[in-house]
């Protein structure tokens, strides 16, 4: 049922309550964004600039503390249109990244099933950060594989904390994360830059035009009718842990087999691992959850969920 025009509040209007809608009150005619990004990478802090809501509790002007832990949709009408700016879960946040990304998943196909369509996916990066760790890296092949390249062109890359960083090094940085983004621009994807204010958020928004596709995950769990592990994105997700379960295990070999079971390690994301309970420190911190904390030298089968499904699943220990 369409809003009342006397009813739509304008653009000027200052939302200071975070109220959020319902799923099944998202209607077919609105202008839906979904935003992503590591956390603390500014998602909110540009929602709250489109829509004129307060920042969360615990966050700051900027979100370099991030608060949002659940799928949340907020409406705001700007020039007559309603706009639904969905935020999400950081992808490096202390979750597993199969729980977000199930998360995120069953949010897309509800929404989906409803014949709502995405207009623009904003995934957000701190300028200041190289994009160069293991979860940057895990992070945007995550967004490859989730939207497809046929919906490519619905995505917009976005650097955030530009307006504290000079120009050039602005410049410089965003020319090396357009190297590592090359796959989704060279799809149809575009860079844009966040400077922090209401207007640069709009221009980012504005610049999706109207247009509405489904993504690549949407399609695959409903028209497909795959489960998340059978999923380009699920899969990803899954080769990414199997690479990570074997880089732990031939730490844990090493380590076993060297003098009073002491070894440094460098790992892929700078972690130094000194001592046994830091490989699981290590392992933990790149999201990989051993069956067995206690001891690496403890041997049997114990159930865990697998990382894609959640399904419980007998893993041996190593």
């Amino acid at each position: 049922m369409e809003t009342p025009s006397s009813l739509i509040p304008t653009s000027s209007s200052v939302v200071t309550l975070r109220t959020l809608i319902p799923t099944d009150e998202i209607q077919a005619s609105d202008l839906v964004f979904l935003f992503l990004g590591k956390m603390g990478s500014g998602r909110s802090n540009i929602i709250n600039k489109l829509t004129g809501m307060q920042p969360e509790d615990g966050a700051d002007n900027y979100a370099s503390v991030s608060c949002t832990r659940d799928v949340c949709a907020y409406a705001h009408y700007h020039n007559g249109q309603r706009f639904i700016f969905v935020d999400t879960p950081g992808f490096n946040q202390k979750r597993p990244q199969a729980e977000v990304l199930r998360e995120i998943a069953e949010w897309l196909k509800e929404t989906y099933q409803r014949s709502v369509e995405l207009t623009g996916v904003i995934y957000t990066h701190d300028i200041e950060d190289n994009g160069s760790s293991a979860t940057d890296l895990q992070t945007f092949q995550l967004l490859d594989r989730l939207c497809g390249h046929a919906a490519a062109d619905r995505v917009r890359l976005v650097t955030t904390m530009c307006d504290g960083v000079d120009q050039q090094v602005a410049d410089n940085k965003e020319a090396a994360l357009k190297i590592k983004w090359q796959p989704l621009l060279k799809a149809g994807a575009h860079h844009k830059r966040f400077l922090n204010t209401s207007e640069s958020g709009w221009e980012i928004v504005e610049s999706l035009g109207e247009t509405k596709k489904p993504l690549l995950l949407q399609k695959e769990l409903k028209d497909g009718k795959k489960g998340l592990d059978g999923t380009t994105a699920g899969k990803c997700l899954w080769q990414t842990r199997q690479a990570t379960f074997r880089q732990v295990t031939n730490i844990c070999i090493r380590l076993l087999s060297s003098p009073n079971h002491s070894l440094t390690v460098t790992g892929s994301d700078g972690c130094l691992v000194d001592t046994l309970s830091n490989v699981f420190a290590y392992a933990l911190h790149l999201d990989w959850t051993p069956s067995c904390r206690k001891s690496a030298t403890t041997c049997g089968l114990r159930l865990m969920p697998c990382w894609v499904c959640g399904r419980e699943r007998r893993t041996q220990c190593i």
